[in-house]
């Protein structure tokens, strides 16, 4: 989700029907809080390069209220994420849903009970396909929510190519570089969160989360730079983790939630 989020920001989404619901049940799940935020660095201005004056813009277009959490419920097939502050466009108390396998994310918005939906294969992050990465173990270990994480080193590179219909700057680059630090923990590995790891890898729209989360490594913490956020890092960390069983309506629109146009592009219907 987070670079996605990221970098999104540069196309527009498009937009398709939501796809039927499935009978109601209740199923093991995983229920993750993660804390996004910003930090400044310790580079100066003009050593941020090109984009030094890019990173406040991009801070205040993804955390406009300064650090937002997101509370996941996250099921065999199905994925639930609650904003708990803004993220981006989506406003406090948004919620997000989407199944394994399906091409839409259903946004709600229960102050107003209204929802739209939103394609989840038109997002740059899906666009970019397969990055370079290079991750390494550092040996390093800690406790974080509950659990042992294994500490390593990443860099990434992201071909961003040009996408039909949008009009990216002259001097906007082609590749764009990340590094980063990343905490993962193996107590979720295994047959009995495969699934839900799928899940959430589905969501995320992250390229290179299949090399992040080898071996079904869970990420608890995650500190990724680039030139393009100009003197800022991007932090996220799993504040709470723990499993549980939820009903399957959960993972559903209510039946009182009036379909809406989304806040941008054009719905397709049936």
């Amino acid at each position: 989700m987070l670079f996605a989020l990221l970098l999104s920001l540069f196309v527009q989404a498009g937009v398709l029907p939501a796809q039927p619901s499935p009978a109601v049940r209740a199923s093991e799940s995983l229920e993750a809080t993660i804390r996004i935020a910003f930090a400044k660095t310790g580079t100066m201005a003009g050593d941020a390069g090109p984009y030094a004056a890019f990173g406040p813009i991009l801070v205040q277009m993804l955390t406009p209220e300064g650090p937002a959490e997101i509370r996941y419920t996250v099921s065999e097939d199905a994925m639930r994420a609650e904003l708990v502050g803004r993220v981006g466009p989506l406003p406090r108390g948004t919620v997000v849903l989407q199944r394994v396998g399906e091409t839409t994310m259903q946004v709600l918005n229960p102050e107003q009970k209204t929802w739209y939906a939103v394609s989840s294969e038109q997002t740059l992050g899906l666009l970019l396909g397969t990055p370079d990465i290079d991750i390494q173990p550092t040996g390093e270990h800690a406790t974080i929510a509950g659990e042992r994480a294994d500490r390593f080193h990443f860099s990434e590179t992201l071909h961003v190519p040009a996408p039909e219909g949008v009009s990216l700057p002259p001097d906007f680059p082609r590749d764009v570089q990340f590094t980063g630090e990343l905490w993962s923990t193996t107590a979720l590995a295994g047959d009995r969160y495969a699934a839900v790891l799928k899940t959430m890898q589905t969501f995320a729209a992250i390229p290179g989360i299949d090399a992040l989360t080898a071996g079904g490594r869970f990420p608890l913490r995650m500190t990724l730079g680039s030139d393009l956020l100009g003197g800022y890092v991007l932090q996220t960390e799993v504040t709470s983790l723990r499993t549980t069983t939820t009903d399957r309506t959960k993972f559903m629109v209510p039946s009182d939630y009036q379909r809406v146009e989304p806040p941008f592009g054009k719905v397709a219907r049936d």
